[in-house]
């Protein structure tokens, strides 16, 4: 089969596993290219710490303005490959590349000990705009049941703001429906936080009680 990234043919040998995977969506060099730097982090956030930072400033400015989410799990970083790859889903709306983000995160949607599992939203403006709903595309494809409780109203584009000039703007984020008691937010890039920060407070008005956060790139 194709690969569903670079288009080149390849091929994978007959095994027990690919018995019962299928076949690769994605080529072993396409594959290779997802990385998660082996660097000092914060143990919460996952963000690369700067030489001189000895706690996270992230998270120390977002636990003096929010309840803090329970977990949060990384995939890769926010590189260049995987930048590009969300550009051409989101912004180019290449949507075969939803099945690429399903396959991988979809055996960690299935390890998360949860009850209810929430993407996060994007307002209808942006949906009309694009023709899809990007995170509720991706988790719709990984097979796995999810709700949509969790809605946004329509929100200036956040890329290139400061941690300050996003706290300026209200919270974008309501509730329409029912919520779990253990909730998982699934979205595709972590910058500064603020917009899961900004989910969790309105779930947990809803007294939801755990809240866990996976993110396919960190920035």
């Amino acid at each position: 089969m194709n690969c569903l990234i670079c288009l080149n043919r390849h091929r994978t040998e007959l095994s027990f596993h690919t018995y019962l995977t299928g076949e690769p969506l994605i080529c072993e060099a396409c594959s290779s290219k997802f990385k998660l730097e082996d660097a000092r982090r914060c143990s919460h956030c996952r963000k690369k710490l700067q030489p001189e930072e000895v706690d996270c400033t992230d998270c120390y400015f977002m636990s003096s303005r929010f309840a803090p989410v329970d977990h949060i799990h990384c995939l890769y970083d926010y590189d260049d490959w995987t930048k590009e790859l969300i550009f051409k889903y989101k912004f180019k709306k290449d949507i075969v590349l939803a099945e690429v983000f399903a396959a991988l995160l979809k055996p960690h949607i299935k390890a998360m000990n949860c009850d209810m599992v929430i993407p996060l939203p994007s307002s209808p403006e942006k949906i009309v705009e694009r023709g899809f709903d990007h995170m509720a595309e991706v988790v719709h494809r990984t097979g796995v049941s999810f709700q949509q409780p969790l809605k946004t109203k329509h929100r200036v584009k956040q890329a290139g703001l400061t941690k300050a000039e996003r706290l300026q703007d209200s919270n974008p984020f309501y509730i329409e429906g029912a919520t779990a008691p253990r909730v998982l937010l699934i979205d595709d890039i972590y910058t500064t936080g603020l917009t899961v920060h900004r989910a969790a407070q309105v779930l947990r008005q809803e007294q939801v009680t755990e809240i866990g956060v996976l993110i396919f790139a960190r920035v």
